[in-house]
């Protein structure tokens, strides 16, 4: 079973070019220096977060993918040893000044191992929760259904389901794209508009759900 660190956060307008310097220069390489971190990828959805809402509502612009071998990789000492009391001056000083930083450790269901596709230009982001007694309805529907109709619409280049070991909401699709209008495609639509696509919409109703769009990122 494969892993991913997921990573949501946006900086502070005033600090931006000194954030994207540091994840580019310090923090990503750092991050690959860890054995068990096969690669990573930072995406960005070219809007900024609407900094009047409560910090726990805020959906960063940026978002960052690394890909694990297995989930375990997060809990040796080569990759403690960067984290808390660990971490360099600049990471806690960017971290500090972040908007929005938002951090998920992932364990991939579906369908296990892939590694996503280097050629994606978008990535979806289909992150939520679920109440309990709903729970393994929409875990088939997922599975049976959703991803299955999905992987065919054109453009669709990879999906894959995880669920985080820590970070809320707790289920998390990523859906590798050719672009960013593919979810606009009559055969993306489609996959929503089924009878039991409406029917999960209806039993996830009130829970948290994140659907965002992102670009491939191009440093400045």
């Amino acid at each position: 079973m494969r892993g991913l660190l997921l990573g949501m956060t946006e900086p502070l307008p005033e600090h931006e070019e000194e954030f994207n310097a540091w994840y580019d220069t310090e923090h990503i390489p750092e991050r690959l220096s860890v054995p068990g971190f096969v690669s990573a990828r930072r995406w960005d959805a070219d809007e900024p977060c609407d900094l009047a809402l409560p910090r726990e509502k805020r959906l960063g612009r940026y978002l960052v993918t690394y890909e694990l071998e297995r989930p375990e990789v997060l809990e040796t000492p080569e990759y403690l040893k960067h984290v808390g009391a660990g971490a360099t001056p600049w990471t806690r000083r960017c971290l500090e000044r972040a908007a929005v930083f938002r951090r998920w450790a992932c364990e991939q269901v579906n369908p296990g191992s892939l590694f996503p596709p280097t050629e994606s230009r978008a990535l979806l982001l289909a992150c939520g929760d679920v109440p309990s007694q709903n729970e393994a309805e929409f875990n088939r529907w997922y599975d049976e259904e959703h991803i299955p109709l999905l992987r065919k619409v054109d453009g669709v280049l990879a999906a894959r389901r995880f669920r985080a070991r820590s970070g809320t909401p707790r289920y998390i699709a990523l859906y590798d794209l050719a672009d960013e209008l593919v979810p606009e495609s009559p055969g993306w639509r489609a996959a929503l508009e089924t009878p039991w696509a409406q029917r999960i919409e209806a039993l996830t109703e009130g829970s948290e759900w994140i659907i965002k769009v992102y670009l491939a990122y191009a440093p400045a």
